[in-house]
Formats: C-alpha cells, structure tokens, sequence
C-alpha cells in the first residue's frame, strides 16, 4: 500500500532579496514497511523535504504541487489538523543529539509529554510506555534513565532516545534526518541495526537522509539522489549504486574511499553547489560536471526513464561520456 505520495513538490522561501525555490518539482511515493534513502550534499535541499512533510517551515513560505499521506493531502491542510498528524503518525528524528533534546529537563518528560498529548495517557501510564521504548532501544537501565538528563549520555545513547521520543505514539512514518552523523563507526552500526529492527517488527516506514551512499546500500530499498533541490536520479538502491547514470550520482561515488584497501585516488566533486534561488533553467550540476555540453546550460533536461524503478534526468551516460 503506498503510504507517501510526493508530486511536483514546489516549495519558495522568502528571502531578503524575495522568494527563492528550495524545492523544484520533487516527487516521490514511498511503501508501508518500505526504507527510501535520500542523498545528496549539504544544501541538495533533503532536510527541506522532510520539514515540508512535517509542516515545519518558515512562515511566509510557498508550497505548490500534491503531497498525500494515508489519502489525506497535506499541502493546505489546517494547521490543527497537521499538529495531529505531526509526532503521531509521522515522527522525526533530526540530525544532531546533541540540540535535539532540552538539556535541562529529564529524559522521562520529553518522552512522555506527547504521549499524554496525543494518545491520551495518564503518567503513569505514558512513563511505563516510556520505559518499554529506552528497552527496545537498548538504553541501559531504563527505569533509572528517565530521571536522568541528556548530558549523562553519551552521542549514540542520545540518538537511541531520540529514536525512542519518535517512535513513542506508534507513527507510520518515520523521518530520520542523518541519525548517524558524528558517530563513530561502531555505533553507527548499531543505530543502522536498530532501524532495520524497527522496520521489521512494526512495519514502520523509513525516509533516511544521508550523504553517505555507504550507509544507504546497508540500509535503504530504494534511493533518492537530490542537487540542488531537484532530483536528478532515482531507482533501487542497489541498482543505482552499481550502475548509476547521472554523472552527480556517479561523482558522489567516486568521491568514496575503497574499504578494500585499494590505493586508488579518490574523485572529488570540483566546485559548488549553486546559491538558493539562483538555480540555471538547464542541468544545476552543469558546471561541475565533466560531461557538460551548452545543452546542459540552456535547455530543460528530459526525464530518462530505464524501467519503473530507475529513472534520472540527464542525456548523458556517465559510464561511456556520451550521449
């Protein structure tokens, strides 16, 4: 059942020099039980994606094009209505532990508040909810974790709580917005582990947002790759690691080093990213692409269509350099 379906997703954001487009025509559906990854550097706009699926952007913001959850479209809908949905049926774990929860208050009060809010629970019963989470999510001595405050934990004990604040009111959706940044490589593992159990066991769809191709094959069934608040390429997971066919897809590939223990050089991006709003009418990766042609600059790229899981909008193979 297609829980999630994005089309044409337009979001504007207002500036000191006017609107500028964060969001250019985004789509994308996603299935229950279903992990979707999206890629992309710093500014891609994969962050803005999921905020506007929360309801979370700034105000004087413009949003056009179609977003539906469970049937309910979500582009409009009344602001009460959207705190319903919002940390009910769709939750989010935001990228950084360490901002991500008050340092002050207990770690039981923000576990339990918004299960008294939303589900209605009594404290006592929303505390023994609370304990039942920081179980699943292996936080040590549950119980005695609940009068504790965040900076008694370490970064990876702070990220499993925030993964047990999202999941406390049961959602269908889960938003995780590079979970595993700053973490090391041991902990990393566990926090990706975690995912895939919840997902196993309560059916739970997962967008997981990543620059890290690397964690995306371990963990993700289909990807998304954004530049520039656009897509440019999209399909399974394994398929578009093994043969990706936009030359951004395939840089970011590159750029990754060999865990084989091979002494090839790695291939970095040359330049930047463009500045929000200044967007070309052509390809947005054309001046840092090494197959760029004045089509690229001028014209508006087509949509490529391989088969119904992998698509990408560039006339260029990156594997052969030609069209």
């Amino acid at each position: 059942m297609t829980l999630l379906e994005v089309k044409n997703l337009n979001v504007e954001l207002l500036t000191k020099g006017g609107y500028a487009r964060a969001l250019d025509g985004i789509n994308l559906s996603l299935e229950s039980g279903e992990i979707l990854g999206i890629a992309g550097e710093s500014g891609s706009g994969k962050t803005m994606t999921a905020l506007t699926l929360l309801g979370l952007l700034p105000n004087h913001s413009k949003i056009s094009g179609s977003l539906k959850f469970s049937g309910t479209e979500l582009v409009g809908i009344d602001q009460k209505r959207m705190r319903d949905i919002r940390g009910r049926e769709i939750s989010m774990v935001f990228q950084d532990p360490m901002t991500s929860l008050h340092p002050m208050l207990s770690i039981g009060t923000q576990l339990t508040e918004h299960m008294i809010t939303h589900l209605g629970l009594s404290k006592n019963e929303a505390r023994e909810k609370a304990i039942d989470l920081l179980t699943e999510v292996r936080i040590p001595d549950p119980q005695r974790s609940l009068d504790a405050v965040p900076s008694q934990f370490s970064g990876g004990m702070r990220q499993r709580i925030c993964i047990a604040m999202a999941l406390a009111c049961d959602p269908k959706l889960l938003l995780a917005d590079e979970p595993t940044t700053a973490l090391d490589v041991t902990v990393q593992a566990g926090i990706l582990n975690l995912f895939r159990r919840l997902r196993d066991k309560h059916g739970l769809s997962i967008i997981f947002i990543t620059h890290d191709l690397g964690v995306m094959s371990s963990l993700t069934d289909r990807l998304l790759v954004m530049y520039a608040g656009r897509e440019v390429e999209s399909g399974k997971t394994s398929t578009l690691l093994q043969n990706p066919r936009h030359p951004y897809t395939r840089g970011i590939l590159d750029s990754l080093p060999d865990i084989s223990g091979s002494k090839k050089k790695l291939k970095a991006i040359m330049g930047f990213p463009p500045e929000l709003g200044k967007q070309p009418l052509g390809c947005a990766f054309h001046n840092r692409c090494p197959f760029n042609t004045p089509q690229c600059e001028s014209h508006v790229i087509p949509l490529t269509t391989l088969d119904s899981h992998h698509r990408f909008y560039c006339d260029i193979d990156p594997l052969k350099g030609d069209s």
